[in-house]
């Protein structure tokens, strides 16, 4: 039976080496991504300070950049070992969420966001995750989609990943509360 299903497998994979093989000639465009190994070794002891993955596009066809969340949280602040991650933030706050569907599937309300307070307008980046005060007077978690500046000084423009269009006020300094670092499902 052993031997049975040995050769199973190896056709299961022959199979599908060839129908990838196929599919791959079909004038599609592939990535490649590069990274590193993680081991239950201190991340701060072994690893260079950034080594971020990498995509290698093959032809035109294929995932487009987007903004996404600033580095927040440095490699060497992430130490993994066997019980468990052990992740290094200075006064962490924990975000509890409602059921609005504004940031599917990024996260919902079974979420649990990880937040720290930004020490200045210029830590927040255009693809950061921020929980603000709105002006209905509700707090709001959404992604940073501009920055700028007006005659009333430093905004920014957040919108929801699921919504269709950016929140209806300019985001002010004094508005925002947090930033999220982590997401956790």
């Amino acid at each position: 039976m052993n031997k049975l299903w040995a050769i199973v497998t190896v056709l299961v994979f022959v199979l599908g080496m060839g129908t990838g093989n196929f599919l791959g000639s079909l004038n599609t465009k592939t990535y490649t991504a590069t990274s590193r190994a993680v081991n239950f070794n201190s991340l701060a002891a072994s690893a260079p300070e950034s080594a971020p993955l990498e995509l290698h596009p093959v032809d035109d066809i294929g995932p487009v950049e987007r903004d996404s969340p600033s580095d927040w949280v440095k490699e060497r602040k992430i130490e993994m070992r066997p019980d468990g991650v052990l992740i290094k933030v200075d006064n962490p706050q924990w975000a509890i969420l409602t059921n609005t569907n504004s940031m599917d599937p990024v996260f919902d309300e079974t979420s649990h966001l990880i937040q720290v307070f930004p020490k200045s307008k210029d830590e927040i980046h255009v693809g950061d995750i921020v929980s603000y005060q709105s002006p209905l007077g509700f707090m709001i978690v959404h992604r940073v989609i501009e920055i700028g500046e007006d005659s009333e000084g430093w905004y920014a423009i957040l919108k929801g990943d699921n919504n269709p269009a950016p929140d209806p006020w300019k985001v002010r300094w004094g508005m925002v509360r947090r930033v999220t670092v982590m997401v956790v499902y």
